[in-house]
């Protein structure tokens, strides 16, 4: 009989973790993104200007954090 106590209680243990996971889920669904609006022009006219030059060669590839945070400091 025990057996079956536990079967039980583990498929209640399972559907109330589905049960938070879908209200998880609902509320994930419900956030929305800020409308590109928002976002600051000139932010996005240096992303674009970035995307530019990385396109074109113009970039320094840093194999380590530690090169990579001694190039921001060039």
């Amino acid at each position: 009989m025990a057996t079956v106590t536990n079967n039980q209680n583990i498929e209640m243990m399972f559907e109330k973790i589905l049960g938070k996971l879908n209200s998880i889920e609902d509320r994930l669904n419900e956030l929305d993104y800020p409308p590109e609006s928002m976002i600051n022009e000139k932010v996005i006219d240096e992303v674009l200007v970035a995307e530019k030059a990385i396109a074109g060669g113009d970039f320094t590839e840093c194999t380590t954090a530690k090169a990579f945070i001694e190039n921001l400091k060039k």
